[in-house]
């Protein structure tokens, strides 16, 4: 049988967020973190409804991002499935250069699609499109605070605009009036937009209601792109399946709950101070140290901590634009600078792993989640239901299965690291 539902999502946090849409709604999803072998795919995915594979492509050279995205794809149609989606972040995270652009050409050079659709907007979580215009609540996004992200400052509202930067194709946009003439007209719209050499549909998008209306008028498109908004009422054509409770096997050797930050985002910060006043040990590690030094020591009272069932949290200090002008003087981009800090925090948690495997990890952070995945060997994941929207539970596949959570920096409620702690609690009861 054809596999129902395949994405390529450009990081891992936002491939969980999709995985989590799909769980949501009774599938089986299954979240690859490396391009795997076909072999390893036909074995990951055997009893699958749905699989996300994770490049990690959002930030990258957009060569490099063009040529994962497409080896990807490539790897997903050898399942035959129904639909592909390419995910990317509901704030449109890219700059001129990329990576959105490279990541719908690559997908339509490898299927061989004529049109497509971007759909960015995600109404649950406050961001939506108007006249092509996309906001983050009720900001503009050039307004919001992803004007200073730290990687890819989003400085262009216009995402007709932005996207027609990045890609060769011909982008045009589907308005709010059609979209809320019913999905007969957004079929038909479509249709016209194509005829007259639209290759790309930006689709304006402002509530529940128009995604539903946009899900009905989208549905036999074989190839999708846009937010995680794709897996919550996309109709695709199997029966809702019930899928196994994600559920795992209490291993007693592991204690405490580990949760490392790496995001600088208000989100995380409030989340950071929330878990400080509610019983959680705050261990800080110096940006520039972690970029530095590959020898940097795991801090000996956080194993002490762990073995002793607490709950503990790493996170970054020191102004990363500091560490930033440090590397630029030495010829480095800040996404080079920003890397290497990943990656020392990634050493960090390994070799506190092996020492005292925790009971869970809650990872906060794009970039951070991503690098700490790779560099734990996490390569597949089963994905449950989600802790909050866009943030679901999963559970690694391989040896003894560890609970792992991945949050973007931006999502979360003040409280989400206790909530994602009884997640876990729940999961291994």
């Amino acid at each position: 049988m054809p596999l129902p539902f395949a994405a390529v999502a450009d990081d891992d946090t936002g491939a969980t967020d999709l995985a989590g849409m799909l769980a949501e709604r009774g599938m089986r999803a299954i979240l690859l973190l490396e391009q795997p072998t076909p072999e390893e795919f036909a074995h990951s995915t055997k009893n699958a409804d749905a699989v996300v594979i994770g490049t990690a492509s959002r930030s990258i050279d957009p060569g490099e991002a063009y040529r994962r995205t497409r080896a990807a794809v490539a790897l997903l149609k050898s399942a035959n499935p129904e639909v592909i989606a390419i995910k990317y972040c509901s704030t449109f995270d890219s700059t001129p250069a990329g990576n959105i652009g490279q990541a719908i050409d690559a997908a339509m050079d490898a299927t061989a699609a004529e049109f497509t659709i971007a759909l960015p907007a995600l109404p649950v979580n406050g961001r939506t499109t108007y006249m092509g215009h996309h906001f983050v609540g009720t900001q503009l996004l050039s307004d919001s605070s992803m004007r200073h992200h730290p990687l890819n400052p989003m400085r262009e509202s216009d995402l007709v605009k932005h996207l027609q930067s990045q890609t060769k194709r011909r982008v045009g946009l589907l308005a709010l009036q059609d979209v809320q003439g019913g999905p007969a007209r957004v079929h038909s719209r479509l249709k016209e937009l194509a005829a007259g050499g639209v290759e790309i549909a930006v689709l304006d998008c402002t509530s529940d209601r128009d995604l539903e209306i946009l899900s009905e008028g989208i549905r036999d498109l074989p190839l999708v792109t846009g937010s995680s908004a794709l897996g919550i009422r996309l109709p695709l054509s199997w029966k809702t399946k019930v899928a196994d409770r994600l559920r795992i096997s209490s291993d007693s050797a592991r204690r405490g709950f580990l949760v490392v930050a790496g995001s600088y985002s208000e989100a995380t910060r409030r989340q950071n101070e929330w878990i400080a006043e509610n019983g959680g040990t705050v261990f800080s590690l110096d940006a520039m140290e972690l970029a530095t030094h590959d020898d940097f020591a795991v801090p000996t009272e956080l194993c002490k901590l762990l073995s002793e069932d607490r709950t503990c949290l790493l996170k970054i200090t020191r102004n990363r634009e500091e560490v930033h002008r440090f590397f630029k003087e030495k010829g480095e981009t800040e996404i080079q600078a920003g890397e290497r800090i990943a990656a020392g925090l990634a050493r960090v948690v390994q070799e506190t792993v092996s020492i005292r495997p925790p009971k869970g990890l809650v990872l906060a952070g794009g970039e951070t989640a991503s690098t700490i995945a790779r560099v734990l060997g996490f390569r597949a994941l089963q994905v449950g239901t989600n802790i909050e929207p866009g943030v679901p539970l999963c559970a690694t596949t391989a040896g003894s299965p560890l609970p792992v959570v991945f949050k973007s920096g931006n999502f979360g409620r003040d409280d989400f690291y206790g909530r994602a702690i009884k997640a876990i609690q729940s999961l291994t009861s």
